[in-house]
């Protein structure tokens, strides 16, 4: 038998750590900060020195988890940045939507909403300051100038927070009630701007 490749461990190495986010962002949903390594291991069914040798401790593994969800973040809501046509607003709106979307699909996009609007302070240290920077400039800051041009707001932050806030409690309680496949993602994203459109009027 001819020993691996490197790209043959490149993808082991892959594929472990995608069975070990996807594990962490379980347990961190059941569990919260209290997660454990061993948690993740018995989770993605794993030997606990297999998450060991990727991750010597809880913080390390949720800050790649974290970052890894900014990533998958941009990517998601990059679709009305990226064309040219309608207005700011129905930008915003469908950026809400498949923000929302994400959330419901992949529980670290969830995670790491949550932990901004937490302001980390569950973390110890100052180790996702460059993380809330990275969330501002490529997430937060684009929807509130979507905000302030699409509805001509005086305070688009504030609007920009209830939105985020909507949808972060809003995935919360279904999340934390099992009712995940039940969320309502065109009516929710419906109502909030509705609501917002009716206020600045």
């Amino acid at each position: 038998m001819s020993p691996r490749t490197k790209e043959q461990n490149d993808a082991i190495r892959e594929m472990r750590m995608n069975q070990i986010m996807q594990a962490a962002a379980e347990v961190y949903l059941e569990k919260g900060i209290q997660l454990e390594i061993r948690d993740v291991a018995a989770k993605a069914e794993l030997g606990y020195g297999t998450v060991y040798h990727y991750y010597k401790n809880k913080h390390m593994l949720l800050e790649d988890l974290l970052w890894d969800a900014l990533n998958r973040t941009e990517s998601a809501v990059s679709l009305p940045t990226s064309t040219g046509d309608g207005s700011s607003l129905l930008k915003a709106e469908s950026f809400s939507r498949l923000l929302l979307q994400k959330c419901i699909q992949d529980p670290s996009v969830f995670i790491l909403l949550k932990t901004v609007a937490d302001n980390f302070h569950h973390f110890p240290g100052n180790r996702f300051i460059k993380l809330f920077a990275d969330f501002q400039e490529r997430i937060y800051l684009p929807f509130v100038e979507m905000i302030r041009e699409g509805i001509g707001s005086k305070s688009p932050e504030k609007t920009a927070n209830l939105i985020f806030g909507s949808l972060v409690g809003y995935t919360a309680l279904n999340i934390h009630h099992n009712m995940r496949n039940e969320m309502d993602v065109q009516g929710i994203v419906d109502m909030i701007f509705s609501g917002i459109q009716s206020k600045e009027r």
